[in-house]
């Protein structure tokens, strides 16, 4: 984890510059990333539970290969994982799609919600988990979510149990902090190399919980810590 004096606040454009920069000027490989990021996310499960049932709720961008590496991790740690993909399909990224198959080839359970009709026919069928990922959105979302991540985020929400959210709260905007009309409400946040200027809003507090910053091994372009 990175040094609280060493902390800098991002908006969503410089966060966007540092994972460039990393990748393209550096040669710091995307995977490399997403795995670093992934494991991180898992450790942290680890710290509140050392086993049981984990659901992971994984968008198709970025956000959700990350959530797909914890998910590798804690079932290789008998952890009881269930992933489910939500949203319209969508292309992956090719980092996301190697820890697609990764978790296909390990037989870990990947369950497809695609439409409201399908989120109201499978919630009422779960048993309670012990812990849930959020890695549904990252810090690239705008605009009021539409009825399907409405609906989503507020039946995570009502689980009552811990959340870990990847990188930010689902629902949450990295620039202001504010929700999209609902945001998922975490334990704990595993932000990804630094805490996003919207963390500073009061408003947000209540969806992050205990803010965690991973160092995943992005690089530092000095045009933007001067």
């Amino acid at each position: 984890m990175i040094n609280n004096n060493d902390l800098k606040y991002v908006t969503v454009r410089e966060m966007k510059e540092i994972d460039r920069y990393t990748i393209e000027e550096c040669g710091v490989p995307a995977s490399a990333l997403m795995e670093n990021a992934g494991k991180a996310v898992a450790e942290e499960v680890k710290k509140i539970f050392s086993e049981g049932t984990v659901f992971i709720f994984c968008g198709y961008g970025n956000n959700g290969g990350d959530g797909m590496v914890a998910a590798r991790y804690l079932w290789q740690e008998r952890y009881q994982v269930k992933v489910f993909l939500v949203g319209k399909p969508k292309p992956f990224s090719p980092e996301t799609e190697v820890n697609f198959q990764a978790l296909k080839d390990l037989g870990c359970p990947v369950v497809s919600i695609k439409s409201v009709a399908e989120l109201k026919g499978i919630f009422p069928t779960l048993s309670l988990p012990c812990l849930v990922i959020d890695a549904i959105f990252g810090i690239g979302i705008r605009g009021v979510l539409d009825d399907f991540y409405l609906l989503l985020i507020k039946k995570i929400n009502s689980l009552g149990c811990p959340i870990v959210a990847v990188d930010i709260p689902s629902g949450l905007e990295g620039d202001t902090g504010e929700p999209l009309g609902v945001a998922v409400k975490a334990t704990k946040t595993v932000t990804m190399g630094y805490p996003k200027v919207g963390f500073k809003n009061p408003t947000c507090q209540q969806f992050l919980g205990t803010l965690v910053v991973a160092d995943i091994g992005l690089k530092r372009p000095n045009h933007l810590f001067r």
